[in-house]
Formats: structure tokens, C-alpha cells, sequence
């Protein structure tokens, strides 16, 4: 399916399908998958169907008078409590930047950037009430010139004249060690279901400076005589640990999943991979995890192949692979 195709979908002819936890994790996890080295730089959505099973949690929320006068961040956090959020907390940079336009003011709160990551907290203030709930912008983000893709985008109603969101993006694989230039261009704002909500023409630039992070190569193969992968490159931050692999996996249904514990014990929940098509037909990806404890000094990896359908994405197979060691230092 191509994506003047999908744009075509009829979204009320689609009918509903039940989907596994693990294609919903997947889904929400990313919700686009990006061929990193294209050219044009064009988006391969997963799936109509798979689409719009997605399940937004952007709905108005209830927060005290008090929350008002909260940084942006620590408002998302009575919403969701998560370990990263903390950091962006911890870390983060005040920016209150504003731009009108068509009637609505964006304000960027806060910004982080941990070295490959970055995040940026906004205010959204509304003329109006917008109909139902906002799920991602269509908008142009560039770090040092360089057009990057946005990870993940979280977006809440604070009411019905207020939206609190933030977003976030790698915008390298090795780590930078310098102030880096962001601009952040959002244009429209869509539903779920693809509905405009709000349109407008905002810009914004800051300067971000890193904080302390390190990037070293690997050479850790793993898998079977089916599938040889490797992990080649491990990236730590204080917000995110990356660890790139490669291998000799169908892209369209073949994905890498991993289960994940530490030497101290803990078990990370989960956890997502990327990937993308690299120029020799091999897949080339990452995961992405949170490592909050310096104590921690060793991953521990299980593998799985998971074979899907490639128009459903429903599970055919998965195929076990040993367990292998990563260690973080």
C-alpha cells in the first residue's frame, strides 16, 4: 500500500479487527516506521488496519488549581509518572518561547537534549473548543539544518481551551558533544483518524547544549544459522540507552523482539525495536531503554524472531535465539 493509497482509505468502510498485546505495543510504540536512507525521506505506515486500532489516551484530564502554576513536565508526570519524565524533569531547560498564530499560542515549556535525544514540552492555548482528540502534528523539526523524524508524540487536554503535550526525537546516533540548533515548525494537528483539528503557521528556534553521554562500538553477534545479527554500537545518555543492531531480516515481516533484565535484577517492560532498511537489503535498527541505576553494568538479552503476516501483521511464528550479554561500560 502505497501512501497516496492509505490517504484515499475510507477510515468508516475499515472493519474492526482484534489485535495481540504485542502488535498493539507495537503500534503504539511506533506508530511509523522510517526508511532511514531514502532520499525523499517518505513515510511507510504499518498498516491501514493496524492504524486505526491504535488507542489514544489523550483525553481531558482533571488536575488541581495548583497544577497551573507546574512546569509544563511536571504536569505530564501527575499524568503519567514514568522514570524518563523525571530526568526530563531533573535536567530539562526553561524555554518559554511563544508564537501565535490563526488564533492559538503554542508556548514551549521545557527542553532536553541527553546527547542523541531530544524532547520539547509545549503549552497549546485555544480560541476555540477543538473536536475530539488530538493525536500527532504534521510538522517540519530540523537539528542543525538537518531534517530529523519525531519519535513519539504524547498530547493531552487540559481542558477545552488547553493542550499539554511534548515530543520526542533522536537526531543522531552518535553521540553529540555540542550545542545543537532546533527548529520546530508544526502546521496541522490531526486525530486518529486523520481529521484536521487545527491548522496554523508556528516556528520556533533554540539552542540546546548536551548533557553528559558516551557512544561506543560493539561487536556482539547473536541469533542461529537461520538469522545472523549483531549488535554493533551502544549509545548511553542520561534520558535513553540505544543499542544498534543489524541482520539478514525480511523487513516487511520479520521483526527482532527482546526481553530484557539487568545483573541487579530488574526486568524492563516493554520494550520496542525500530528498524529500517539499510542500502545492502540487510536490516539495520535499535532498542531503546531506560537505565536509571549506575550499578547496572550488563544487559541481558533473550531474542525472539517474530514472523508475521505481512498485510495483517497477525503472528505466524516466533523463533527463540540464545540469550546474550551486553555489557554497558
Amino acid at each position: 500500500m502505497s501512501e497516496k493509497d492509505f490517504i484515499r482509505i475510507d477510515i468508516d468502510k475499515i472493519e474492526p479487527v482484534e489485535i495481540s498485546d504485542w502488535e498493539m505495543k507495537n503500534i503504539e510504540k511506533r506508530i511509523l516506521r522510517v526508511s532511514k536512507k531514502r532520499a525523499n525521506n517518505k513515510i511507510k505506515w504499518l498498516s491501514a488496519i493496524a492504524m486505526t486500532a491504535i488507542i489514544v489516551t489523550s483525553s481531558t484530564i482533571w488536575l488541581p488549581a495548583l497544577a497551573d502554576r507546574l512546569p509544563i513536565i511536571q504536569q505530564l508526570i501527575q499524568v503519567n509518572n514514568s522514570p524518563q519524565l523525571q530526568v526530563f524533569s531533573d535536567y530539562g531547560t526553561i524555554i518559554n518561547q511563544l508564537d501565535e498564530s490563526n488564533g492559538s499560542t503554542i508556548e514551549l515549556a521545557e527542553a532536553f537534549f541527553d546527547g542523541s535525544i531530544v524532547s520539547i514540552s509545549y503549552e497549546m492555548k485555544l480560541d476555540k473548543p477543538i473536536n475530539g482528540n488530538p493525536l500527532f502534528w504534521l510538522e517540519q523539526l530540523e537539528v542543525n539544518g538537518n531534517t530529523v523524524n519525531v519519535q513519539s508524540q504524547q498530547i493531552i487536554k487540559k481542558d477545552d481551551y488547553t493542550l499539554i503535550g511534548m515530543f520526542t526525537a533522536r537526531v543522531s546516533d552518535e553521540v553529540i558533544d555540542k550545542t545543537i540548533s532546533v527548529q520546530w515548525s508544526p502546521e496541522v494537528l490531526k486525530s486518529m483518524d486523520y481529521t484536521t483539528l487545527i491548522e496554523g503557521d508556528w516556528a520556533y528556534q533554540l539552542e540546546l547544549s548536551p548533557t553528559k553521554a558516551h557512544s561506543k562500538k560493539l561487536n556482539i553477534p547473536f541469533g542461529n544459522e537461520q538469522y545472523q545479527l549483531v549488535f554493533n554500537q551502544l549509545t548511553k545518555g542520561k534520558y535513553a540507552t540505544a543499542l544498534y543492531f543489524e541482520g539478514n531480516l525480511d523487513w516487511n515481516t520479520e521483526f527482532l523482539m527482546i526481553e530484557i533484565k539487568d545483573n541487579v535484577g530488574n526486568v524492563y517492560e516493554d520494550i520496542g525495536t525500530s528498524s529500517f532498511k539499510s542500502d545492502s537489503g540487510r536490516v539495520n535498527g535499535y532498542i531503546e531503554l531506560f537505565v536509571s541505576d549506575t550499578a547496572i553494568q550488563t544487559l541481558i538479552l533473550t531474542p525472539t524472531i517474530r514472523i508475521v503476516d505481512e498485510k495483517t501483521l497477525a503472528k505466524k511464528e516466533d523463533i527463540q535465539l540464545p540469550i546474550i550479554q551486553i555489557p554497558l561500560e
